[in-house]
């Protein structure tokens, strides 16, 4: 049985170095902490100690856990040390092993510890007998952090001598140097400064008193730290403050204001009367460059209804709906399928005419979905005014406004689709993209409108 006494990770080291090397298992070694260096040694080859490797990360792991306050560190680092030379060199990425779960729990205390600390250390002025100034720092650490977490001071506060006393040891920062010394004990902390009132002040004019929510205060700043920590005498008046607060504002407040949000409001004062119609609606853009809204024609029950995307140049300019170039393809369809256009409501997904100047001429442009959803509280009015049989969408702007679908018309034209309120729905083309196509290709969308139209006399029958 091989005893060692250590103190810090470089002692710690030494002894373990050979120890690794010849092998010796970690339940045959006794690791005990010491005030003195009696590091233990083992008479060992020297050319396998020099060929002892460890991975990078597993040697900041052990150096991290020897921050760790507890009596079996030492003997967990070897072991740790031990398994992944001799069982398993990707030990450490094994997250399930209980060595690993517990080291890796470790290292995450002393990393918080350290966060605590760089957050809660406080500075006092001392001012020397001949004027000089430096500061000092108190602070109890849960952990033997001192030296990992001090850097951040050194690099934070370069310009300033000072001086952090732990009870574990202290801190010395002058003239651009870092040393350690033994603790001045805990009757070196000083008595509040000047610079305590202006923390205080900092901390009451940053702190919203409202929203303090002490559990998670105390989580996030133990109780612990309170007593170094000259703003912490303020945070029981803020909290008596913020019960206050509340319940003044809680009666000030009427039972509709608190229950609805300011934004909430704010939209709903933006939404257009119904009985107003779409000339008072103002919920998207497209109203702007307008001439006029286009609404739907047709009888007032019609079995049939069209739906196209958004009125042309023409309709916009005199207020009906599909009476241009598009419409007369439309009018030519209708009558090849056997319907009458007078018996039939036609009307458009979107309202008002969205386009882009092209020299004089105003040119079509699609709209967008949200345009699509403005609109659609008017179509779904017309459709529940109309109560029709069958709707027809023609194009794939009509389809979302309708169904709310998004895909083509190529994969969904044959298809039987309903309406929520029980209609049937025909998807076909566009008469404008017959317009648009080459002859042979006008001649096909031609032919799939018709027998759309068809079908939809049939399903109205």
């Amino acid at each position: 049985m091989h005893s060692c006494h250590v103190r810090t990770f470089q002692e710690w080291r030494d002894a373990a170095r050979p120890l690794l090397a010849a092998g010796v298992p970690w339940d045959r070694i006794e690791w005990r902490d010491t005030t003195q260096s009696q590091s233990a040694s083992l008479a060992t080859e020297s050319g396998h100690v020099a060929s002892l490797r460890l991975p990078r990360s597993l040697l900041q792991l052990l150096s991290c856990l020897s921050d760790y306050r507890h009596d079996g560190r030492w003997h967990l680092m070897y072991r740790l040390a031990w398994r992944t030379l001799y069982e398993n060199r990707q030990l450490l990425a094994d997250e399930a092993d209980r060595d690993v779960r517990d080291a890796l729990a470790w290292q995450r205390a002393v990393h918080h510890d350290c966060h605590k600390m760089h957050a809660f250390v406080r500075f006092r002025e001392l001012r020397g007998a001949e004027g000089g100034v430096r500061y000092f720092a108190w602070f109890e650490p849960q952990h033997r952090i001192l030296r990992r977490a001090v850097p951040f001071f050194a690099e934070r506060f370069p310009n300033m001598e000072w001086t952090i006393a732990t009870p574990g040891g202290a801190a010395v920062w002058e003239q651009g140097a870092l040393r350690f010394v033994d603790a001045p004990g805990s009757a070196a902390r000083t008595a509040s400064d000047a610079h305590d009132a202006l923390w205080r002040t900092y901390y009451r004019s940053i702190c919203n008193a409202a929203r303090i929510n002490p559990a998670a205060m105390q989580r996030e700043m133990p109780q612990r730290y309170w007593r170094n920590l000259p703003e912490a005498a303020e945070i029981p008046a803020l909290i008596r403050d913020s019960v206050e607060q509340f319940g003044q504002r809680r009666s000030q407040v009427d039972e509709h204001a608190a229950r609805t949000p300011k934004a909430v409001e704010r939209a709903l004062a933006q939404l257009p009367r119904l009985e107003a119609g779409p000339a008072a609606c103002h919920r998207c853009e497209l109203w702007r460059n307008a001439t006029q809204p286009v609404l739907g024609a047709g009888p007032e029950r019609a079995s049939i209804m069209l739906v196209g995307e958004q009125p042309g140049d023409e309709e916009d300019l005199r207020g009906r709906p599909f009476i241009g170039p598009a419409g007369k393809v439309l009018d030519e369809a209708l009558a090849a399928a056997g319907l009458v256009r007078d018996e039939i409501f036609v009307t458009n997904a979107v309202k008002h005419f969205r386009w882009e100047p092209r020299g004089k001429r105003r040119l079509h442009r699609r709209p967008d979905v949200a345009h699509v959803l403005a609109c659609s509280v008017w179509l779904e009015r017309e459709i529940a005014t109309v109560q029709p049989r069958v709707i027809i969408a023609l194009g794939g702007t009509a389809l979302r406004a309708v169904t709310g679908a998004s895909a083509s018309i190529e994969s969904v034209r044959t298809q039987p689709m309903r309406h929520t309120t029980g209609a049937h729905v025909v998807a076909t083309y566009h008469p404008s993209a017959v317009l648009r196509a080459d002859a042979t290709r006008a001649d096909t969308l031609r032919a799939h409108l018709i027998d759309a139209l068809h079908r939809a006399r049939t399903l109205a029958t």
